[in-house]
């Protein structure tokens, strides 16, 4: 297959960069609050309505966090700690017990039954967060002491 040659100059080129990366953080947002949206909307029984959003949306997240774990990249102002995973963590157990809260008291109307299912949906949410926060950040500071003392992430083929 013939590949087209770059008619961008170096100015042009950040542009469409900025321009690609805009649009693939939009994508991913919008596509969480409409994921969010809808669960809250049609209530727990929704599999069939949001399925399509959940794939692309699980597809994006995925590569996002496996190409910048594996470039050795975490993020551009949040420094790679425990402490900032433990904070992530609780920022989305939490997002997560409200949104089931709201899913359940559409259908239920129990505040008592609701918060307690809400408060364990957003325990199940930090742990797992945070342990794959915490595998993410080990397998980084791994690569990040590799590059440091210049060894290969694959041993050459002779």
């Amino acid at each position: 297959m013939k590949k087209w040659k770059n008619r961008l100059d170096e100015m042009q080129e950040q542009k469409m960069l900025r321009i690609e990366h805009n649009g693939c953080w939009l994508a991913f947002w919008g596509l969480t609050i409409a994921f969010f949206a809808q669960l809250i909307y049609y209530g727990p029984d929704c599999a069939d309505k949001i399925i399509g959003e959940f794939v692309v949306f699980m597809c994006l997240a995925i590569y996002i966090a496996a190409a910048c774990v594996k470039n050795g990249i975490w993020d551009r102002k949040l420094a790679p700690t425990w402490k900032m995973n433990l904070c992530a963590s609780l920022l989305a157990g939490v997002v997560g017990g409200i949104v089931r809260f709201f899913i359940l008291f559409r259908a239920y109307q129990s505040v008592e039954a609701c918060g307690a299912a809400g408060v364990i949906m957003g325990i199940n949410i930090f742990v797992i967060c945070f342990v794959l926060l915490s595998i993410s950040l080990l397998v980084y500071k791994w690569r990040e002491n590799r590059a440091e003392r210049d060894e290969p992430d694959e041993p050459e083929k002779k």
